[in-house]
């Protein structure tokens, strides 16, 4: 009996080795996403931010934007055509990828 426990307790030291050693090599391998996420963030803080201001914020954007289609109106095919056209190539690596 005393030596299954000691055995126990040998296996439950070499896991928790174990578990520390994917834990440090875990950090180092995500630390490369770390602009990513800085990035990811600083745009949650940027619609949080637009979310609590609609009116200070929506309204000067949208004039501009509606100022910037009048101006010429090719531009809003251009940037829906050019956001169609990346969301299916999102669409085709994600499938082939994931």
């Amino acid at each position: 009996m005393a030596l299954s426990r000691q055995a126990l307790a040998q296996r439950r030291q070499s896991l928790v080795l174990r578990s520390q050693l994917l834990r440090g090599q875990l950090g180092t391998e995500l630390h490369a996403f770390g602009p990513a996420f800085t990035l990811a963030d600083r745009a949650q803080d940027a619609w949080i931010w637009v979310r609590s201001r609609p009116p200070a914020v929506l309204l000067p954007v949208l004039t501009v934007s509606v100022v910037w289609v009048i101006r010429k109106p090719t531009r809003l095919f251009r940037l829906t055509w050019g956001a169609w056209s990346a969301w299916r190539l999102w669409q085709r690596a994600a499938r082939r990828w994931l």
